[in-house]
């Protein structure tokens, strides 16, 4: 999980999802999410 957090997708996603959830706009979120779980598979696919 922290070369997850090193990971560009992961810290772009982190707080597009973060601001989407606290201002429920779904436009936010969704590709958070999505660029969060790109990330850390990227991550792990690496270790």
């Amino acid at each position: 999980m922290e070369k997850a957090f090193r990971n560009p997708l992961f810290l772009t996603g982190l707080p597009m999802a973060v601001c989407g959830v606290a201002i429920t706009a779904p436009a936010l979120w969704i590709p958070g999410l999505v660029l969060m779980v790109c990330g850390w598979a990227k991550a792990n696919k690496q270790a």
